[in-house]
């Protein structure tokens, strides 16, 4: 058994929860990363208790509605998925998944690079306009599916 098919709630995935903790232990750091108080690595420390907790749960809440509105098994399948409303709700909480996860990958590459440094010493400033975009763009996708 796989940890998606663990006993979960399967009820439609709600964004809220992940919204509020974001704001309120997420955005804080990523502000003072972008401000030059913490470090690449205090970034990193400061995320992954917030990705690996209430992401992770959000996360397997949207791939268990998938399975239940498609009746996949988890394999990977061939082609776009079917153009039909009831896969509306998960559909619509993809992308807030594959932005966490980009934004995972992102802070891993900055720690590699800066690693205890602040984010003025970075060598491609684009990185830094990534980030902070990412972090507006995803606040403002987990804010419109909370309405």
């Amino acid at each position: 058994m796989t940890i998606a098919d663990s006993q979960l709630s399967t009820a439609s995935p709600d964004v809220r929860p992940l919204l509020a903790d974001y704001r309120e232990q997420f955005v804080p750091a990523a502000v003072d990363y972008l401000e030059r108080r913490i470090s690449a690595n205090e970034l990193r420390r400061r995320w992954k208790p917030h990705y690996l907790g209430p992401f992770h749960a959000y996360d397997l809440t949207v791939e268990r509605a998938w399975r239940e509105t498609s009746g996949s098994t988890g394999v990977l399948e061939s082609g776009a998925p079917p153009a039909d409303p009831r896969f509306a709700t998960p559909l619509q909480h993809f992308p807030v998944s594959i932005a966490y996860n980009n934004l995972d990958r992102l802070i891993e590459v900055l720690a590699i690079e800066l690693g205890d440094q602040t984010v003025d010493q970075t060598k491609i400033r684009e990185r830094t306009v990534d980030f902070a975009h990412v972090i507006d763009s995803l606040d403002a996708l987990m804010a419109s599916l909370a309405d």
